[in-house]
């Protein structure tokens, strides 16, 4: 796999990510934070995106799931422009397009995994799904046992949590996978054995993985810096 830095697709290649002219500041009066002129992810395209602290990694990420709101340019994910939706359209259109794996997980401690994952199915509003065949295909595929499926979230591993985290990004087939620091806790093996299920249960989705760890860039055709990509420099506390 390559490791050169790509900013720009091809022309005519399908896309999953189209950035253009996007400028965020955290006031009106504050300077950019985020200040990117183009950057395009092709569909099924798998990018590593690198970057020290305060280069904006967080910030792009909340922008693309829409959890910010841009002071200007557009942010079109599958050929719609999502900055332009409304806060209800967002939430159903991410429901449907985009699964996130955060850095602290975030499964519901209390609930089962398969809970978890029909917490997750529900807001897709997916009335065709049968959410635990799903769950029990994904689980096989991250190599978990389907007992599991029964069990309440605090009681996993570390190991496990992370998986069942995978799958409940994956439970609605989106097409977009964005991955915030998850291996930031994990030793060299298991951060190996996660990369290795995280690339292979999304073969069929774009990535974009976000890490301050250059070593995994291995495991992507695409390696993007910060420094690169974002024109508004690193932001010092």
């Amino acid at each position: 796999m390559s490791h050169q830095s790509n900013l720009y697709s091809s022309t005519g290649t399908e896309l999953a990510v189209d950035i253009r002219n996007l400028v965020y500041s955290y006031s009106k009066s504050a300077s950019p934070v985020i200040n990117v002129n183009a950057w395009q992810v092709p569909k099924r395209g798998h990018v590593f995106v690198s970057g020290a602290s305060g280069s904006g990694k967080s910030t792009l990420l909340n922008l693309l799931t829409g959890t910010l709101q841009p002071d200007s340019g557009s942010v079109t994910l599958f050929d719609t422009d999502f900055a332009a939706l409304s806060a209800r359209q967002k939430d159903a259109f991410r429901a449907k397009h985009i699964g996130v794996v955060f850095q602290q997980f975030n499964l519901i401690d209390y609930l089962t995994v398969l809970e978890n994952l029909t917490a997750a199915a529900y807001f897709a509003k997916n009335k065709s799904l049968d959410i635990e065949a799903r769950a029990r295909q994904l689980l096989d595929k991250l190599q978990l046992p389907a007992s599991v499926l029964n069990q309440r979230a605090d009681t996993l591993s570390v190991g496990q949590q992370q998986r069942v985290a995978i799958a409940r990004a994956l439970i609605n087939a989106p097409h977009l996978i964005i991955v915030d620091e998850p291996t930031s806790a994990l030793d060299a093996d298991a951060r190996d054995k996660f990369m290795q299920l995280l690339v292979e249960a999304t073969s069929d989705s774009a990535v974009i993985f976000v890490s301050h760890d250059k070593s995994l860039a291995r495991y992507f055709d695409t390696r993007v810096d910060m420094a690169t990509l974002n024109q508004a420099g690193t932001v010092t506390s």
